[in-house]
């Protein structure tokens, strides 16, 4: 059976640049975390030490947490302290009524380690990390 000279030329430039190694083939972007919010973070006070978490997990100091009014529990969210440049990924396990500017309360090991001073406060810029699970499960 014979193919018109349309299909056939059609076909051709499809196979062509739909080929992987094709200079014009789609290219998705680069994956580009932008920020969800800039704002202040806090550390968590050390009285909430052994409290329950809005997740049912005792708050621990020692653990890359966070509290956030609108992201949900278990997201991975990347903390960047902007006066310095240091960043973390913190896990949400609490949630936290808006108080005035601050955006997150962040665990003491999340402030130690992003530097916050001795106010205990810091302007971040939060971005979520990209799920693990979608990433694999595709």
């Amino acid at each position: 059976m014979r193919q018109s000279p349309t299909k056939a030329i059609a076909l051709a430039a499809l196979l062509t640049f739909a080929s992987p190694s094709s200079p014009l083939a789609f290219q998705a972007p680069p994956m580009i975390h932008k920020p969800l919010l800039t704002g202040v973070a806090a550390c968590y006070s050390p009285r909430l030490v052994g409290h329950r978490t809005t997740s049912g997990q005792l708050y621990d100091p020692n653990m890359l947490t966070a509290a956030h009014g609108k992201i949900p529990e278990g997201a991975h969210v990347r903390v960047t302290n902007l006066e310095n440049g240091k960043s973390v990924v913190v896990v949400v396990n609490d949630h936290m009524s808006s108080h005035g500017k601050i955006i997150m309360d962040v665990s003491q090991r999340a402030c130690r380690e992003l530097q916050f001073g001795p106010s205990g406060e810091a302007k971040v810029k939060l971005e979520v990390e990209p799920s693990k699970d979608a990433a694999t499960s595709h």
